[in-house]
């Protein structure tokens, strides 16, 4: 029994040991087709992400801030050099900080990860699939039920990327082709616990930021103000290493 208890302890261990979370200044990688995203914690170098356009899913930090990661190892090659963190999600910090600008040069063998599509201009590639066309939106239909949808955020921000606005243009769209009786607006603040112990809070205003940016978002897309309710969570919820960045967000109900 102390042999399987011990067995248990140390694979508990171990999947624990593939959660990072840390700040420190990016560092980029220059590669023949698009820059690399890298971070250096306790010794070793992880890869984070490419520079792409606003349409891609994970922006990149960004040199002269320090950035936010939280993320998990992922097992396999190394991705520009870096292990590579998967999922991750990045937060750049607003604070100018002049030492975070190193960028280092191409080397053979050190390869950009393909990508949809290179930073810069939107372009085919040679030998490329046409570009597909954008699908129609789909405008909702009855029967109508009552639907929620979340909007998470990078620490500390109130930014809404167009990842973000496509969430809350959906939830402008059902509230008002149902004609709904109440939209419920429930904003937090979050917190998270790095990798060290030490353990970030989110500023005190920021969920009603967070809040003040959708509600107007909302109606300016068309919902009936009358049925907005509002609710701010200002206190920070007890961070966990894991999820936290799920609690860095709004959530909108629509009730038809």
């Amino acid at each position: 029994m102390k042999l399987r208890a011990l067995a248990v302890l140390l694979v508990a261990q171990t999947a624990a040991a593939q959660q990072l979370n840390f700040v420190t200044c990016p560092v980029v990688r220059d590669t023949r087709t698009v820059p690399c995203f890298l971070a250096d914690y306790e010794g070793e170098t992880y890869y984070l992400a490419v520079q792409q356009d606003i349409s891609a899913d994970q922006y990149p930090p960004q040199l002269l801030h320090e950035v936010l990661v939280e993320g998990t190892i992922e097992k396999g090659p190394r991705v520009c050099g870096g292990i590579p963190l998967k999922p991750v999600k990045l937060s750049v910090l607003p604070e100018i900080n002049q030492a975070c600008n190193t960028i280092l040069p191409a080397e053979p063998g050190i390869e950009a990860p393909p990508t949809r599509r290179p930073a810069g201009p939107s372009t085919r590639q040679p030998g490329g699939a046409p570009t597909a066309r954008p699908a129609a939106p789909v405008r909702p239909a009855p029967p109508f039920t009552e639907r929620e949808w979340r909007v998470l955020y990078d620490f500390d921000s109130a930014f809404l990327f167009s990842r973000d606005t496509r969430s809350v243009n959906q939830a402008a769209d059902y509230a008002v082709a149902s004609k709904a009786k109440r939209i419920e607006i429930v904003a937090h603040r979050g917190a998270t616990l790095l990798s060290n112990g030490k353990v970030l809070v989110e500023g005190e205003a920021i969920a009603a930021q967070r809040a003040e940016r959708v509600v107007a978002l909302l109606k300016g897309l068309g919902a009936d103000p009358d049925s907005v309710n509002v609710q701010v969570v200002s206190s920070p919820p007890r961070p966990d290493g894991k999820t936290d960045p799920e609690t860095r967000l709004v959530s909108i109900r629509v009730l038809p």
